[in-house]
């Protein structure tokens, strides 16, 4: 049974990268200009080459695709249409996007142009990728993280194209929902420029220097089976930073299986050694790994010895630049050329479904010696200046006729130059034709905006906690206005009973159990908080959520991405929902599309106070003020591969009732989870170890604490002014609640709160 064609797609970093991997047989390239990029320090296209490389990769059947998949701020989004504009008018095949601001202004000015969403957005599921589908995406880049399961889910879910990665480096962190370069060094991974703190050394707990967080390259050759399978529609190669080289010699062995493998299924599959090590030899790191796709995490995906690239052979270097990169693209074409005294020259050319003639000056009679086919046919075959190569010529002639040489060139020169634009005439036309469901993105462009008119109280004060004692300590606190509640506290038995109370006297009634009041009179409101990755292995705790939410205690939601989002959509939840900082809005077009959804939006943490002050204020906002900056979130654990895992959690039946939870509890206790990394300069590194859902979160050394910047972020005009608690202790939750609140009500504290950064509020990000 023949299998269906996959795409394969690879990097190119500039025009001699792309050239080179069209050569070796990539059906797609994708590419980075000279703005927009999340590889801001590769060479990149200028608009010109990008042109040329469009014109020679549909002359050739190929496809590229332009990547817009940084976070884009306020004062660069009005460049978006002039720099999509030239090369959509040139036939650009897709963009790749990472800003839902982006996504909106492509959607709108260029409807047929096809958008693809960037592993960048995190999509973790079929949720996450029914949302990209509403936004006018046609095609995924899911995280890397994801099983084949989850790979299929989607598929089978939404009916969209999935692109996945199958070679090269691999971020430890979720791609897009890592801060590690940005908040230590200023460089984002957001906006191309990351620095790679996770390839640098770490002391464990024990003292140890190792490499905790480098994941060796991915090597997917063995799995190509597996893959097509599993329904993936187009193979991503990584590596627009890497050389013509590796982009061709890459491409080429990764051509050669997929090519094996789709006209011969039942055939034994097997990877020869001389291909693997061709693939060692071409700028990979010591070690590899077949990612994720089978292993949930798994330390031997971890280099954890410096990890350096292995050697490339000068042998098998010389022969791929051979091969791909000195040798031109070319397009095998048929030719036919007649030519007799008396008549007008004719010379037809005919490539795939399309043909051309050109006619030249009337044909003269010889007087002396006539031109005989093998001339005509030299003349006519020097085609060097062009992507075309004869593969057959046919001369007809009547062996008595003659042409000037000048002129027979000239009829090969208007017969080449008639070919390419009838070619690429089909690739300009598809800017035309309708590509995608229009319909989808409507869903949401269009959708009304989601905030009332209601009178808005500035200034609030809004408390995240994510333990039983830090709830308890907040709950103290008359002042405190909204109160997010990380959901997964609920699901351990004996933390919490949830009871409609008329009143609002006492809170706390034991040290660790606490009473939350419905709220029909009372002046706090609770917020849910759900988790920070949603996959389909939590899946299961989504009925618990949703009764906790039905249960009439909550007032809304606070969600870090749109897994979440989508799911409160198909349950038809009509509450609030808080946008989280994790649902980037860079610029007033992600604004606009997030007040279509959400109550609330959180700020961004790499904008400055001035980056800020230019994004609207018209719907709720709010800022994070206080709070441990999440530098990570991973899928790998730090714990288990440093020293063991520690989840030995037993799951038990999950009691729910409809009227209020009563002993919803997965484990007996709650425990927090926490591992320390250290760096070079002896700064530590806090790492907890979410095992409900099994993920890690790796936090920045001291705290995010913007109390000397309180006057201007009240007159920001902020809804709410955020603390969130991570590693705190009840005692420390409650010494910076109070040192705020003070500090909002201009009383003097009498005591500092200890080391702390102000992120990027000052500085930004370049």
């Amino acid at each position: 049974m023949a299998k269906k064609k996959v795409e394969l797609l690879a990097p190119a970093g500039d025009y001699g990268c792309c050239m080179a991997a069209i050569n070796a047989g990539a059906d797609a390239v994708y590419l980075g200009g000279f703005k927009f990029g999340a590889r801001a320090y590769a060479n990149n296209f200028s608009h010109e080459d990008i042109k040329c490389a469009l014109r020679t990769a549909h002359i050739l059947k190929r496809k590229i695709y332009l990547t817009v998949n940084t976070l884009i701020k306020e004062d660069e989004i009005g460049e978006l249409v002039p720099y999509v504009m030239p090369l959509y008018e040139e036939g650009l095949d897709g963009v790749i996007v990472h800003d839902i601001g982006a996504a909106k202004i492509i959607r709108e000015n260029f409807p047929h142009l096809a958008m693809h969403a960037s592993t960048q957005m995190s999509i973790t599921g079929a949720y996450g990728a029914e949302f990209a589908k509403k936004l006018g995406i046609c095609r995924v880049v899911p995280a890397r993280e994801l099983s084949l399961d989850e790979i299929r889910d989607i598929k089978e879910k939404t009916g969209l194209e999935i692109e996945c990665f199958i070679h090269g480096a691999m971020c430890y962190s979720y791609s897009g929902q890592c801060l590690f370069s940005s908040i230590l060094g200023g460089r984002s991974g957001n906006r191309g420029r990351c620095a790679g703190p996770c390839r640098l050394p770490y002391a464990d707990e024990k003292g140890r220097q190792q490499y905790p967080l480098s994941l060796k390259d991915m090597y997917a050759l063995a799995d190509i089976p597996k893959l097509i399978e599993a329904g993936i529609d187009s193979f991503k190669i990584e590596g627009r930073m890497k050389s013509a080289e590796y982009a061709a010699g890459v491409t080429a062995v990764y051509r050669k299986y997929i090519d094996n493998f789709l006209t011969h299924p039942e055939r034994e599959y097997r990877v020869s050694k001389e291909d693997e090590e061709l693939l060692r030899g071409l700028y990979i790191r010591s070690d590899t790994c077949r990612g994720y796709y089978e292993k949930h995490n798994d330390k031997n995906m971890v280099t954890l010895k410096n990890p350096g690239y292995s050697g490339s052979s000068k042998e098998a270097l010389d022969e791929i630049k051979k091969k791909y990169i000195d040798k031109k693209p070319v397009l095998l074409i048929k030719g036919k050329a007649s030519i007799f005294a008396g008549r007008q020259a004719v010379f037809t050319l005919s490539a795939q479904d399309v043909e051309v003639s050109a006619y030249g000056e009337m044909v003269v009679a010889a007087l002396n010696r006539p031109l005989a086919e093998s001339d005509i046919a030299e003349k006519l075959s020097k085609l060097g200046g062009t992507c075309f190569e004869l593969e057959e010529l046919i001369v007809d002639t009547d062996n008595a006729s003659f042409m000037a040489v000048k002129a027979l060139n000239e009829l090969r020169r208007k017969a080449c130059e008639m070919l390419e634009p009838e070619i690429l005439k089909k690739y300009k036309q598809n800017m035309h034709s309708n590509t995608y469901q229009r319909g989808d993105a409507e869903k949401i462009i269009a959708k009304e905006c989601g905030s009332t008119n209601q009178q808005r109280a500035k200034g609030a004060l809004a408390v995240l906690v994510t333990t039983p004692e830090q709830l308890g300590a907040a709950l103290s606190f008359d002042e405190i206005r909204m109160l997010y509640i990380d959901a997964d506290i609920f699901l351990y038995d004996n933390a919490f009973d949830l009871k409609e109370r008329k009143d609002c006297d006492k809170q706390l009634q034991s040290p660790n159990r606490f009473i939350l009041e419905k709220q029909d009179n009372c002046d706090k409101q609770y917020f849910l908080a759900l988790p920070h990755i949603l996959r389909k292995r939590s899946y299961k705790y989504l009925e618990n959520y949703k009764v906790l939410l039905e249960g009439g205690m909550f007032s809304g939601v606070l969600i870090r991405n749109f897994e979440e989002y989508e799911w409160l959509e198909s349950i038809g939840y009509s509450g609030q929902i808080i946008a989280d900082y994790t649902i980037y809005a860079w610029n007033n077009a992600s604004l606009d599309v997030c007040s279509r959804l959400f109550s609330r939006v959180a700020r961004p943490l790499e904008l400055n106070a001035k980056e800020l002050a230019k994004l609207s204020n018209d719907e709720p906002s709010e800022i994070l003020i206080y709070g441990r900056i999440p530098l990570m979130y991973s899928a790998n654990c730090v714990r288990n591969t440093l020293d063991k895992c520690i989840n030995t959690t037993r799951e038990r039946n999950v009691t729910v009732q409809n009227d209020y939870i009563q002993n919803v509890y997965v484990q007996n206790v709650y425990v927090q989870n926490v591992y320390i990394l250290t760096d070079r300069y002896k700064n530590t590194f806090p790492v907890t170890q979410n095992c409900l859902h099994c993920f890690n979160i790796l936090y920045n050394t001291v705290p995010l604490s913007l109390h000397g910047q309180l006057d201007g972020i009240l007159k920001g005009g902020y809804d709410a002014l955020r603390l969130d608690f991570t590693l705190e202790d009840a005692q420390q939750t409650k010494k910076a609640i109070k040192y705020y609140i003070d500090r909002l009500n201009n009383v003097p504290a009498d005591f500092a709160l200890g080391d702390f950064t102000n992120g990027h509020y000052k500085r930004g990000v370049e």
